[in-house]
């Protein structure tokens, strides 16, 4: 068998587990596909063995469902993994991660210091099959509400300003609920940092008509979408917010993404074609 056949096999489960998950909650299982394929390539942008285990306890065709895999959750994953441990190391006091929709993300266990507190936020669903599947962790919080819950703020330490990573996760909200989390998040924590992704609009159009990932695979629909140009004006409307940096899914690791970062260099398909990866910081 090739490199490139075991790369598109879904392992053959043991000891089993059946996932019942539709919508929304089901791309947790997309997302994990990706990462546990990157861990079968010798020069893999991410170490992540518990995406690797989940894949084979899990019940479920994830190659059938999801086809071949894709670079880009990896690159997502690695490039807030970096973004984490830059915010790790910069803090003296005990430092914070919130997770909002978190699926079966595991993040922390890749980028644990041996300190920080984390909180993983999701809908009850999601954090059912994450509470089943997943080891509990000492410093680990799991708060089962949506992100556009202002509750779950009431479970973030009031330590040191939070890391908040929203990835892949506000495409699946309208503009105007994105707008209004990121205002309540920079009212609420002075000092912190978010991290999130975004699609374009002409993604978004795709998913709201039926996205056909493959055959048997449909996106959930994904209501906003917004131009990686037009991204930074947007942020800067939010008071309280301002950008560190917006990128494309291209510029981190150009090495994995050659077709696309040459796309990325011609500025009417960066536009149109790119899709963003924000990093922001609340003021003080």
């Amino acid at each position: 068998m090739t490199q490139n056949q075991a790369l598109h096999q879904t392992p053959a489960p043991t000891d089993a587990h059946a996932v019942d998950l539709s919508g929304v909650p089901e791309t947790m299982l997309w997302t994990l596909w990706n990462r546990a394929c990157e861990m079968r390539r010798a020069s893999r942008l991410i170490e992540d063995p518990m995406a690797a285990d989940l894949v084979a306890r899990i019940d479920y065709d994830f190659a059938g469902r999801f086809g071949r895999p894709s670079v880009f959750h990896p690159v997502r994953a690695r490039y807030s993994d970096d973004l984490i441990r830059a915010y790790l190391r910069s803090v003296t006091e005990d430092p914070v991660v919130v997770a909002l929709g978190e699926g079966l993300e595991t993040q922390l266990l890749r980028v644990d210091d041996g300190r920080v507190r984390w909180v993983s936020v999701d809908l009850p669903e999601a954090m059912a099959v994450r509470r089943k599947l997943l080891p509990a962790h000492p410093r680990g919080a799991l708060v089962e509400a949506s992100a556009l819950d202002p509750s779950w703020m009431d479970a973030v330490p009031r330590t040191a300003p939070p890391f908040i990573t929203a990835a892949g996760l506000l495409m699946y909200f309208e503009e105007a609920e994105v707008a209004a989390l990121l205002c309540r998040i920079a009212e609420a924590f002075p000092g912190a940092q978010i991290f999130f992704d975004a699609i374009p609009p002409v993604f978004s159009r795709k998913t709201l008509r039926g996205l056909k990932v493959t055959r048997r695979y449909t996106a959930p629909p994904m209501p906003w979408g917004i131009s990686i140009d037009d991204l930074p004006a947007f942020i800067r409307r939010i008071p309280g917010l301002q950008v560190v940096s917006v990128q494309s899914y291209a510029d981190p690791f150009p090495q994995r993404t050659r077709l696309y970062r040459t796309l990325s260099r011609i500025p009417a398909l960066r536009r149109r074609f790119a899709a963003s990866l924000a990093h922001l910081r609340c003021r003080e």
